[in-house]
């Protein structure tokens, strides 16, 4: 009778029953609903957002706080994107233009497009800019971003839908002290998962999550979504309604 959740692991990928009423799964990949969200709330957040809270929680591991200046986020209408503008209320970079109100809506005071942050340059340091930088995009973003970044400032990389090259030099690392930290939320040991989803019931939960970042579908309009989403039409979190 305990609700429950099971954020990640191969749920979906190797292990069948994503968009099941009833599903089995290895009792290792269970944790309790954290006190604060409920399980609507908790797959609004699902893995997107819990790698905007790992991102959020390496960078102040590496000394990132409010006083240091303005932190990016990166394809900032996507799940992880909106979640962590949500969560930090700072720039964010979009190729959708359309969606600038989206995005002041859930707390960015600052709105790059897609074209500045992901031209390319034969500059291997440009102005110290950022903070820190949420970053789910990779490919030239990512190479913008560490030569952008201030002095000891880091990125917390996630995705590749921007490429899974990156194009760089040393020398953000080596004469500006640049961190470029990897996230992996699918198979995060359990204590921190647990302390992390904790935090995403209280001081990291998103604002707007059930009012503007998640929408819902039925089983019927699944592929329609998948489709959206190859095609770059969806922001935010979709949730499937099994019912």
């Amino acid at each position: 009778g305990q609700k429950v959740i099971v954020p990640g692991y191969d749920v979906g990928v190797s292990h069948p029953g994503g968009f099941a009423e009833l599903a089995r799964v290895p009792a290792d990949w269970v944790m309790p609903l954290p006190s604060g969200l409920t399980l609507k709330e908790a797959m609004a957040i699902g893995t997107a957002g819990f790698t905007a809270a790992l991102s959020l929680e390496v960078l102040e591991h590496n000394g990132l706080r409010p006083q240091n200046g303005t932190v990016i986020v990166t394809g900032a209408t996507g799940g992880v994107g909106s979640t962590a503008v949500a969560m930090l209320a700072q720039s964010a970079s979009t190729g959708k233009t359309s969606e600038h109100a989206y995005l002041r809506q859930l707390g960015a005071t600052e709105i790059l497009s897609r074209e500045e942050v992901s031209a390319e340059s034969t500059r291997p340091l440009e102005s110290e800019r950022w903070a820190g930088a949420v970053d789910p995009v990779g490919g030239p973003t990512t190479a913008y971003l560490i030569r952008t970044m201030k002095y000891g400032a880091s990125i917390a990389l996630s995705g590749l839908t921007g490429g899974n090259t990156i194009a760089t030099t040393v020398y953000p690392f080596i004469l500006r002290n640049v961190n470029l930290l990897g996230i992996d939320s699918v198979y995060t040991p359990m204590e921190r998962r647990t302390k992390t989803w904790q935090r995403l019931a209280t001081d990291l939960k998103p604002r707007g999550l059930l009012d503007s970042i998640a929408v819902e579908t039925d089983l019927e309009g699944v592929p329609t979504v998948c489709a959206d989403i190859l095609q770059g039409k969806v922001r935010g979190r979709t949730l499937v309604r099994l019912a």
